[in-house]
């Protein structure tokens, strides 16, 4: 198997045709060709079906083609840290953030990275815990800030946490629910959800399940931080936060805390990247930033009780 049949298989699946993909990596059509049927005779498995709506992978091309992928980036960080170490501090770092991890923080370790290191291309992709993983798979992305309700069990990937914060419900201002209550009781309610509640990676599938009730069935699902935040203070739809909104100055009238009987696991927020030592030298620099910027908080932060959590790695050598 060679790296030229591996780009050839990634740029006709992207391109979907032979055509478009020969002249995406400026070669003739029949070499091409020739590097996926060498690859197919190689496998002894087809990689393409060829049909109207143009080329498509079969289930053997779906499978290869993660393993392509995150072969190529390999080689992408391969590169980068040989050019940051002849002194050249360039490359691309790509990160993917659930939108409870994308302020604070990791705002403060963006900018200043973005500070010393100005010739990095920075790509921040606001995305769910599932198409992070994803990302991590096939190597599109470089590491992933996570916001999570316990300890992942996904042994694929590393993980660590970098602080925690408390865990709370919140309904509309004027809402019609009042006094105490117990999350059974709000199980026949409406409810939002960034996730699918089967979703291992769920905030409120998992929250119900550490209580052991019944999940709720009347559940809207969305996944846009903006349309949330609109949903959850103009609606009867109880919503999970963490703390923190509760202690910014614009989010305060908009939603109000639910006070319940049960004490709700904290959230935690944390670092996951397929190998903490594989990943680029730049890529390392900003997760420094990052753990740094997690150890001492203040203002907001601070009042909604954030926990630092504990180092687990040693940096590597900052460009």
């Amino acid at each position: 198997m060679k790296l030229h049949q591996l780009r050839s298989l990634i740029a006709v699946a992207e391109n979907g045709s032979i055509h478009e993909a020969s002249r995406a990596l400026h070669v003739t059509q029949p070499a091409v060709s020739k590097a996926l049927s060498d690859l197919e005779a190689e496998l002894g498995a087809p990689m393409f079906v060829r049909s109207a709506k143009g080329t498509q992978l079969t289930p053997y091309g779906q499978s290869l083609i993660r393993h392509a992928r995150a072969i190529e980036q390999e080689l992408r960080h391969a590169h980068e840290d040989i050019s940051t170490l002849l002194g050249i501090a360039r490359g691309t770092v790509t990160v993917g953030v659930t939108p409870v991890t994308s302020a604070g923080p990791f705002a403060e370790a963006l900018r200043e990275f973005s500070r010393v290191y100005p010739q990095v291309t920075i790509n921040v992709f606001e995305l769910r815990p599932a198409q992070i993983q994803e990302g991590l798979a096939d190597g599109s992305i470089d590491f992933g800030l996570v916001s999570r309700i316990g300890q992942p069990t996904d042994t694929r990937f590393h993980w660590e946490t970098l602080y925690t914060i408390a865990t709370t419900l919140g309904v509309r201002t004027g809402h019609p629910l009042r006094g105490r209550h117990s999350l059974r009781a709000l199980t026949q309610a409406a409810w939002l959800s960034w996730d699918a509640l089967d979703d291992s990676t769920s905030l409120i599938g998992t929250l119900f399940g550490s209580q052991d009730v019944v999940r709720p069935k009347n559940v809207l699902r969305c996944t846009s931080m903006s349309l949330y935040m609109e949903m959850a203070s103009t609606t009867d739809r109880i919503s999970l936060w963490s703390e923190l909104p509760f202690h910014i100055e614009r989010y305060k009238g908009l939603v109000r805390k639910i006070s319940l009987t049960e004490a709700l696991p904290d959230m935690t927020i944390g670092l996951i990247c397929r190998d903490i030592e594989l990943t680029t030298t730049v890529a390392a620099t900003l997760i420094e930033m990052i753990r740094t910027a997690c150890t001492g908080f203040a203002g907001a932060y601070l009042r909604a009780g954030a926990t630092p959590g504990r180092r687990h790695q040693p940096a590597k050598e900052q460009p």
